[in-house]
């Protein structure tokens, strides 16, 4: 039980100091720290952990990932490009509540490194023909960007998890389908419904009508994703060597100069967000080499709680910790596997709760991207999340 209270106060000071504008970076640094202090307060531990965060590969992957995919965000939104996508869409869907939700929706699709940063410009623009606030707009950026997340069959999470449980992929998602459903309900009721159109809003249309025709915007706003997401999954390149590929090919298409260039370069080094992921980076290590996960696992095992509900608690407290589908798949699944025997309704219960703890990690890079872009309070941007994911477990609970 003094492993599930040391995570609590863990999670308990990680949210104030974000609450009092601690930046996530350093917030999740204290996090670490305390639950070095309380859990293995030796040299050795410490040792592990950076050693973890500098030499696995993963590290800079994530990195050299995230600032390439800040990188095709400058190129979109200073060529005009995003505008004029925004331009097209609305022609075509007639709804700017239909974008809001929309664009966020699709490119989570396509699985992406800090693909909420490429969202997060479209939900603004979607957003100016209304009232939105910095914390609906990151609500609505992060909410609506995992919908697909327990129904994309190439999302790695849910790939690694029917891997381990040896359960077929699309065996899996069939008991999932009602959580995307679910969720665009109840996002759509909270977020996208109640918005009112301001009278005296305008859209500008000199970018998209200046440079671009409609289909000529759409094929350059979405062709870097596809471009990533072709050579990711089709050719099995790594993240950073293919957002690589598509700042490459961007560069050619718009004909940057070279102060172009390294005005991108300059501008893409967002060292608060790149900040905060080595920290985040590095308090994974710290909850792996600590061992307090099992020691979690191993409280809850024994505490007499019903199999499933078990299962589900501790997917979910993984979730929360670690803020990543293949960090809480990673970790639980093993036991999901050893646990549930081939049975999907144990492992689709399970990659819920993981989820729905996911989404509710001050862990979570979608989530530190869009408080970054929107500069929003992380508490005020929380609560609708934290209401919406609570009616998702009710559900859960429900169909157990």
């Amino acid at each position: 039980m003094i492993s599930v209270i040391k995570v609590f106060v863990t999670l308990v000071l990680v949210v104030v100091l974000l609450h009092r504008k601690f930046g996530i970076g350093n917030s999740m640094l204290a996090g670490a720290g305390l639950l070095f202090i309380m859990c293995s307060p030796q040299i050795t531990t410490l040792q592990l952990a950076v050693k973890g965060l500098l030499l696995s590969g993963s590290t800079w992957e994530i990195l050299f990932a995230l600032y390439l995919v800040m990188c095709v965000e400058y190129q979109l939104r200073t060529h005009g490009i995003i505008d004029g996508l925004m331009e097209a869409a609305r022609v075509l869907l007639k709804s700017d509540k239909v974008l809001l939700a929309l664009m966020p929706a699709f490119l989570g699709f396509l699985p992406s490194l800090g693909g909420a940063v490429f969202s997060a410009p479209l939900v603004e623009a979607a957003a100016r023909q209304y009232a939105v606030s910095p914390e609906q707009k990151a609500g609505i950026n992060y909410w609506f960007r995992h919908l697909f997340e327990c129904v994309n069959p190439i999302m790695p999470a849910l790939l690694l998890a029917a891997q381990i449980v040896q359960i077929p992929v699309g065996v899996l998602i069939v008991h999932m389908l009602w959580v995307p459903v679910f969720c665009l309900i109840v996002g759509w009721l909270y977020y996208i419904a109640p918005l009112k159109r301001q009278e005296e809003a305008r859209v500008s249309h000199i970018a998209a009508q200046s440079k671009r025709s409609g289909i000529g915007a759409i094929a350059m706003a979405t062709g870097p994703i596809l471009v990533n997401f072709i050579l990711v999954v089709a050719f099995g390149f790594g993240p950073a060597l293919s957002m690589l590929v598509a700042v490459a090919g961007m560069i050619l298409l718009l004909r940057q100069t070279p102060d172009g260039i390294f005005s991108m370069l300059k501008h893409a080094l967002d060292k608060k967000l790149l900040w905060g992921i080595i920290c985040i980076l590095f308090f994974q290590q710290i909850l792996t080499h600590s061992g307090i996960i099992a020691e979690v696992a191993h409280v809850l095992q024994n505490s007499g709680i019903p199999l499933m509900i078990v299962i589900g608690l501790i997917a979910f407290l993984v979730g929360i910790l670690v803020g990543t589908g293949q960090g809480f798949v990673a970790i639980t699944f093993p036991l999901v596997a050893a646990i549930s025997k081939g049975n999907v309704n144990i492992a689709a219960a399970a990659f819920v709760a993981g989820f729905a703890g996911q989404m509710l990690s001050p862990a979570h890079l979608c989530l530190l991207v869009s408080l970054d872009y929107y500069k929003g309070d992380f508490l005020s941007a929380m609560k609708p999340i934290t209401l919406l994911t609570g009616t998702l477990l009710l559900v859960w609970f429900i169909v157990l």
